[in-house]
């Protein structure tokens, strides 16, 4: 019976002591949220396909040419570092890039392309690039009223700024040289021409496949 009294009695004891030391305790401390995961890089990794605009300038064996061109381009980008971008593109424009006078000497350049490799150094959705390879262009000479016309194969090298300015969007501006090395006009006499010209341009491309980014 003493031990019933006993047991009783501690449990009281131990009921009103309950409150009293929760109210002892320390609150509980702030509760800390984990900070929003950080929305990936762009990605630069796909194909894309665009146009362009812009004005061009060059030489042919002394004679000044000079106008305005517009056309497309189709490539593809690899991103195989963080930072670093691997591509293809082929371009073609066409426009009137001319000089001289065509009742005595002139010469034209009205289609021309280019197949290129590029390589960039992104920061997101910013991508400086080199970029080279093969150019071509169809070009008409005249000489005294004697026309010829010749598609010119050489070379290009040149570099350009890229930015993507929306998930599937990206904006270009480029400068390109070309050397496209001496040619063969049949004119009267028979004429070797040795031409070089000079590219800006501005375009526009739609992405396919990015990974998007930071919107």
């Amino acid at each position: 019976m003493k031990k019933f009294l006993l047991t009783g009695a501690a449990l009281a004891v131990l009921a009103a002591a309950t409150p009293a030391l929760a109210a002892d305790m320390p609150a509980r401390g702030p509760v800390y949220k984990a900070p929003p995961a950080a929305a990936p890089l762009f990605n630069w990794t796909g194909f894309y396909i665009g146009g362009h605009g812009g004005y061009g300038w060059g030489d042919a064996s002394g004679l000044d040419t000079k106008g305005w061109f517009g056309g497309g381009q189709i490539g593809v980008n690899y991103q195989f570092a963080p930072n670093w971008v691997w591509g293809v593109e082929a371009d073609v424009s066409g426009g009137d890039i001319h000089g001289g006078n065509s009742a005595t000497a002139a010469f034209k350049t009205d289609v021309f392309g280019t197949a290129r490799l590029r390589l960039g150094y992104t920061v997101d959705r910013t991508m400086i690039y080199g970029t080279g390879g093969l150019a071509w262009a169809d070009s008409k000479a005249t000489l005294v009223g004697v026309s010829d016309s010749q598609t010119n194969i050489g070379w290009t090298v040149g570099g350009g700024l890229e930015y993507a300015f929306a998930p599937n969007w990206s904006a270009k501006v480029e400068y390109l040289y070309a050397d496209y090395g001496s040619d063969s006009y049949n004119l009267a006499p028979t004429t070797n021409i040795d031409l070089k010209t000079h590219t800006v341009k501005v375009g526009v491309n739609y992405l396919f496949n990015t990974g998007g980014g930071r919107w």
